[in-house]
């Protein structure tokens, strides 16, 4: 990161020496989520002959996993962004039905309303790079969504795009915030590798904010020629050196949790970063469980008497036979065990047994296996509460299956850190569905409106009960609160027309009239 700082200090943006030294947090957390952490992971231990060995802990790797789950909860494909701007394509200049409208900024954006895989949402294949995106972001602190303009040219010295590209920028030591306003970000820049016709490059972009609301973007391409980088002319790919555009092209991810470590930086804090002790606990539990498991095979205690043995040279370092004081050959009898797990079945204690008359004696150590079991869930149960999701996010006793209700009423602490850290995610989406309309506008030509209105729907299926409120509305249609057909547009996704035609069918074969409201 030295060189990136140097750089852009040359470029006149120097970075202050207090989040430099920020990241270093952020390399730890990266460990954790990868799952080993050299100063915890290893240690050493002393055997029998006194020997200093080095020893690896397993580890549940419960970082990562508790960052899977958080992205699962805020950001999947069955999140959708709702845009209500429809255009009248009727040529009788008569209002149409909705049907015969399109929805121009719905199509640019993500090429319709329900499955949402067109438009610059499925060119930028979001929603997979988007959830895998908030997974670092809750693992680092720290994630963006850039816009880029896509198959871009300049005609008469105005840049024009086909389309907009989602770029995600998932390494949070690769953000390098410029400029800041509390916890706002107006200008930064993003750092990255890349490999060129065999060469390697260091390429820095830097998005300005202009004094009428537009961001210049800069691309910085650096050879790498040793250990450090050295400016070029021109851009190996022939991109251009700047260019303007008519709305901000970033948008930064941080969890919804303020920032104690470095309360001046605008950059995140892991989801995970005060909850490092529980991630010890966790792997210790579960490595005193495997280590119990090991030395809990059983044992056969065996008199030298009873163990065909064969006769082994003692081999010196020169990898030759050592000898004796008589120039002959030290030899060791080794017993004719068999396959690995005899090996370590079988213990040779040579002609001293516990009692004399007895060749075979059977060790079956305890496993203590409820023990262990209950250390491993009181750790996770701490772990899950203080990453937010409550105590009872990871149970791995065998229950019975809960409804949504059940789980809604047991998690209520998980319900309300879900709602709170969506929120972060709401204004990110709603914010870059408005500069993708704005860009989409100025330089694609698109018939988009920058100004309709924007809703971010989230995947809530975890917190109802579809049963329940299909039993409810039809108590509802019993009573005559609800109509029948407004019961099957909402649970049989029929349309309105479809619904009364299918009613009005049924109740002629019962010999009832269906009078259409």
């Amino acid at each position: 990161m030295k060189n990136v700082y140097e750089v852009l200090k040359d470029l006149g943006h120097e970075i202050p020496e207090e989040l430099q030294q920020y990241y270093g947090n952020i390399e730890y957390w990266k460990q954790w989520w990868q799952g080993y952490v050299p100063k915890f992971h290893q240690y050493k231990v002393t055997n029998i002959e006194k020997e200093l060995m080095t020893m690896k802990r397993k580890s549940l790797k419960m970082a990562k996993k508790v960052c899977e789950d958080w992205a699962n909860l805020l950001l999947n494909d069955k999140t959708t962004v709702i845009i209500d701007e429809t255009m009248d394509v009727g040529t009788d200049g008569k209002d149409d039905s909705k049907d015969n409208k399109i929805n121009e900024s719905q199509k640019f954006v993500t090429g319709d309303e329900n499955e949402q895989a067109g438009g610059v949402f499925g060119l930028s294949k979001f929603w997979k790079n988007g959830n895998k995106t908030v997974e670092k972001e809750y693992a680092l602190g720290t994630a963006a969504f850039i816009l880029v303009p896509h198959k871009a040219k300049v005609r008469k010295g105005k840049l024009t795009a086909e389309s907009v590209k989602i770029n995600c920028i998932k390494e949070a030591c690769c953000i390098i915030p410029l400029s800041w306003d509390g916890d706002d970000i107006t200008e930064c820049a993003f750092a990255s590798s890349k490999q060129i016709s065999g060469k390697s490059y260091m390429y820095l972009q830097v998005m300005l904010q202009l004094d009428d609301g537009r961001y210049r973007v800069e691309n910085h391409y650096y050879l790498k020629s040793g250990d450090s980088y050295e400016p070029v002319s021109s851009n190996p790919k022939g991109e251009a050196l700047w260019y303007i555009l008519p709305a901000k092209p970033f948008f930064i991810l941080t969890p919804n949790i303020e920032n104690n470590i470095l309360e001046t930086t605008p950059m995140g804090i892991s989801v995970f970063a005060n909850a490092t002790d529980q991630l010890q606990a966790c792997d210790i539990a579960y490595d005193n469980m495997y280590t119990d498991f090991i030395l809990g095979r059983k044992k056969v205690f065996m008199s030298q008497d009873v163990i065909s043995t064969e006769d082994v040279p003692v081999m010196g370092d020169d990898g030759k036979p050592k000898l004796d004081s008589d120039g002959k050959p030290i030899i060791n009898k080794k017993p004719m065990a068999g396959e690995a797990i005899e090996q370590s079945m079988f213990v040779n204690v040579g002609q001293q047994m516990p009692t004399a008359d007895r060749f075979f004696q059977e060790y079956n150590p305890s496993l203590r296996v409820e023990e262990n079991k209950n250390g491993i869930q009181f750790a996770l149960n701490l772990l899950s509460s203080k990453v937010g999701f409550g105590q009872n996010k990871y149970q791995f006793s065998i229950q019975t299956m809960a409804t949504a209700t059940e789980v809604k009423a047991s998690s209520k602490d998980l319900t309300e850190s879900v709602w709170k850290q969506r929120v972060v995610i709401q204004d990110v989406l709603t914010e870059m569905t408005r500069s993708i309309l704005t860009i989409g506008r100025e330089l694609c030509g698109k018939s988009v409106n920058p100004d309709a209105k924007i809703t971010v729907k989230f995947d809530n299926t975890m917190f109802n009960d579809e049963e329940a409120e299909k039993l409810m509305d039809m108590q509802l249609v019993s009573a005559g609160i609800m109509l029948e057909w407004e019961w099957r547009v909402k649970w049989l996704g029929e349309t309105e027309s479809q619904a009364k035609e299918i009613l009005k069918s049924a109740n002629k074969e019962k010999g009832i009239t269906y009078e259409d409201d």
